[in-house]
């Protein structure tokens, strides 16, 4: 896991429409440039905000994703059995 690679990518999409419309469309043109492995682009691709907090990336950073995305992250956790 890179976490790097994942916060860049989440501190980019919410400021970048380019980077939103590429993952709508083509998500492999959205990771492109960004260190990623597969599990990674999946969630992202998925919006699986329970693993991107597995994972321990920053709690704001998944909030701002989960709203680009419009994912209620607090139901989503709730589902996944995370506690808040």
């Amino acid at each position: 896991m890179s976490r790097r690679g994942l916060e860049k990518f989440m501190f980019r999409f919410d400021k970048d429409a380019e980077l939103q419309a590429a993952l709508a469309s083509d998500p492999a043109k959205a990771f492109a440039g960004f260190e990623l492995d597969a599990a990674e682009r999946a969630a992202l691709a998925s919006c699986d905000v329970p693993a991107l907090y597995r994972w321990g990336l920053h709690p704001l950073l998944i909030r701002n994703y989960a709203a680009m995305r419009k994912v209620d992250y607090v139901a989503a956790y709730k589902a996944a059995g995370i506690e808040m």
